[in-house]
Formats: structure tokens, C-alpha cells, sequence
């Protein structure tokens, strides 16, 4: 089965309300990394401090995974290889650090912006099964980085909210939407430094 591109039953809205947006202690965040969790993720990574040069290098990565999938024979089987590849090399570059391909670079902009991802699904948009309903990455997101986020996703053409519980997320309707929104993040910010986070070198 070849791979065809999916479009996900969601509308894009832009509604990002500053004083709505949820703020995170330092102590929390050093707890959920201690326990994994947080926000409802039981998964929870500490994905902070990265740089847009680790933006750049992991949309290099993605895209190729991408084109990959693309042109497998049999996309479900080539989906279940690289599932296998991603949870077993964590810390590997070309596994994309545990991240589902198609937001993989996505949650890394989020992160190089000074947010911090929460959790992210690609929603089985190039094979396998996946639990959201559509691409997305959530985020906590600092009230004055919002204006930029906004920004970022009009320029992107993706969805902006934030949840009941002050979670920022940006979403898309296809599997290619959030590689654009950090193909257009990459472009808006690729002179502000090299520095990444040492946790994914």
C-alpha cells in the first residue's frame, strides 16, 4: 500500500487568548522530568533550550524520513521499521529523538521559540496507528512569546488555541502542515544563534 496524503477533519482557528495561557514553576518542570509526566503526558521528555540550528538538522532529517515513506512499496511496513528505529534509538538524530515524524520539527521550533513541549502526534498521517484525531504539538507557552507563535502560525497557515487547562497547542490538517509551520518558524528566526540543548546531542 502506498503512501496517500490524509486530510484530518479539523478547522483551523487562530483564538489564542495571552491571559488564558497556563504558567509552569521551574519545581514542576524538575518534577516531570523526574517522573516523566506532564500535562496528561505519561511520556513526558524534557525538550527545552533548543536551538534553531537543531531546528535546521531536524528538518533535514524529518524530510528525508518523509520522502522515505513516500516512496515505500508497502508504507504501513515502512512506517512499522521506522516506529521500531524511533523507540529504540532515542537519542538518535536520525530517529528524530523519539518524535513523531511530521511534527518532529515542529516540537523543537516550539521549543527554540523558549516554549515547553508538552506532547505531539503526527495522528498516524504517514502510517501506523496514532491516538490524536490530527497533527499537533502542545506546549506551555510564555505570555510574551504568544504575539510571535501567532505570528508564526497565520504565516504557516496552521491552527493556534489554547485548552481548557491554559495549554497552547498549533495544529494542522495534513501530515506536511507543522513541517511547514517549522520550515516558516526556521525561516523567521535562522539568524538568532546555534545554540542547542545538550540533552539531544
Amino acid at each position: 500500500m502506498h503512501w496517500a496524503p490524509r486530510l484530518f477533519p479539523v478547522m483551523i482557528l487562530r483564538q489564542l487568548k495571552v491571559a488564558d495561557l497556563a504558567v509552569v514553576s521551574p519545581e514542576e518542570l524538575e518534577q516531570a522530568e523526574e517522573e516523566g509526566a506532564l500535562a496528561g503526558n505519561r511520556s513526558y521528555y524534557d525538550l527545552r533550550g533548543c536551538g534553531w540550528d537543531l531546528v535546521r538538522t531536524t528538518l533535514d532529517i524529518e524530510i528525508k524520513v518523509i520522502d522515505r515513506l513516500k516512496t515505500a512499496d508497502d508504507v504501513e511496513a515502512e512506517a512499522s521499521a521506522f516506529e521500531e528505529e524511533r523507540v529504540t534509538a532515542f537519542d538518535d538524530e536520525p530517529a528524530l529523538w523519539g518524535l513523531d515524524v511530521g511534527v518532529a520539527a515542529a516540537t523543537i521550533a516550539i521549543s527554540a521559540y523558549g516554549a515547553t513541549p508538552v506532547s505531539s502526534c503526527n495522528a498516524g498521517a504517514f502510517g501506523g496507528q496514532h491516538q490524536a484525531s490530527y497533527p499537533y504539538v502542545a506546549f506551555f507557552l510564555p505570555k510574551d512569546l504568544a504575539p510571535e507563535i501567532m505570528l508564526c502560525a497565520v504565516a504557516a497557515d496552521v491552527g493556534l488555541l489554547c485548552d481548557e487547562n491554559g495549554v497552547g497547542q498549533i495544529y494542522g490538517q495534513g501530515g506536511m502542515d507543522l513541517v511547514h509551520f517549522a520550515e516558516t518558524a526556521w525561516k523567521r528566526n535562522s539568524n538568532c544563534g546555534t545554540q542547542s540543548s545538550s540533552k539531544l546531542r
